[in-house]
């Protein structure tokens, strides 16, 4: 049912209607505030939601402006499921099933940035947000995101399509565990921990790869658990969130109305990087040397209204420290 449209909201899927209770988010929305100022949401218009999740952007979205509708999109069906409870009978968004980095074709968007039926017939959008963490609620639900989970290591976004993180583990070559553990961020401990992996195999849980990691990589003193990179390589492997960000970066440009604005937020340095080098290129145009005349050469399509990533203030880190690695972006098209 990928790129599917879920209207009303209230119908998200009847894969969750067999009568179970489905929870409301946990999760609590980071930059919040800085969110709404970076996309001028005063302003209202129609916004473009790529990563709904627990629905806390779009909720504060909403309600900025009585006049903004919403596009939302998210590949995870448990996420969708708690949307239906918040969103029950409000009219001004609607909510698609898929990847993030599909949305192009999921709103139906052509190549000149015209937007179908999903937006109601209007042209582009005025503002589109992509929040690249994790919630809470999936690190809680026993998925294996988790280094606490017992009895999973699935960490699938959308549990219905692809290997799971342990197919990934008990299946590749020492040479294909390095690849994914490299691309992730893992260093120079890797080849310690791909070892560690093949002798442990079969691994079953997150709780026993976070603990044969541990084997291998001493934990520094007030340092984070040996094994948070290696779960977040693994992560961006199953899910594929390279690719996707990618994909999403390349048709954000024709999804957007002149003076749109896209907002990003990334939670570690890789993510940033790769982001940050997009949005600096499409505010510098090509740098193609002048004596390339042969090379295609290409105008800035706007600027980066963020010169340094915005972080969380003090207070919203204290109240709750799972922001405190959150960093916020915001491009401006012309």
């Amino acid at each position: 049912m990928t790129g599917e449209p879920i209207a009303p909201v209230g119908q998200i899927s009847s894969e969750l209607d067999g009568g179970e209770q489905v929870e409301v988010t946990r999760h609590v929305p980071v930059l919040v505030r800085e969110v709404l100022e970076g996309l001028g949401v005063e302003r209202g218009g129609l916004f473009l939601d790529c990563t709904l999740g627990g629905g806390g952007h779009s909720s504060a979205i909403l309600g900025a402006h009585p006049e903004t509708t919403i596009v939302a999109v998210d590949r995870d069906m448990r996420a969708l499921g708690r949307a239906r409870t918040r969103f029950q009978g409000e009219e001004r968004i609607v909510i698609h099933h898929g990847r993030f980095g599909d949305v192009a074709r999921i709103v139906g968007v052509s190549g000149d940035g015209v937007v179908g039926v999903a937006a109601e017939g209007q042209q582009r959008f005025d503002g589109v947000l992509a929040d690249l963490g994790m919630s809470t609620d999936q690190l809680t639900e026993g998925r294996g995101f988790s280094f606490r989970d017992a009895l999973s290591l699935d960490m699938r976004m959308d549990e219905g399509e692809g290997l799971t993180a342990a197919s990934l583990l008990n299946s590749s070559s020492m040479a294909e565990l390095m690849r994914v553990l490299r691309l992730g961020g893992v260093g120079r401990e890797v080849s310690r921990i791909a070892n560690e992996i093949l002798r442990s195999r079969p691994i079953e849980s997150g709780q026993m790869l976070a603990d044969l990691v541990a084997r291998v990589v001493p934990r520094t003193q007030g340092g984070s658990h040996p094994a948070t990179v290696v779960f977040q390589a693994l992560r961006i492997a199953v899910n594929r969130e390279w690719e996707e960000i990618d994909s999403l970066l390349q048709a954000v440009p024709r999804m957007m109305k002149p003076g749109g604005r896209l907002a990003i937020i990334c939670f570690h340095s890789l993510e940033d990087q790769r982001v940050t080098r997009q949005l600096r290129q499409w505010a510098a145009g090509d740098t193609a040397p002048a004596s390339r005349t042969d090379m295609r050469r290409e105008r800035p399509i706007g600027r980066l209204l963020t010169k340094h990533a915005v972080e969380p203030r003090p207070e919203e880190v204290q109240a709750n420290s799972a922001s405190r690695s959150a960093r916020l972006r915001v491009f401006e098209f012309f």
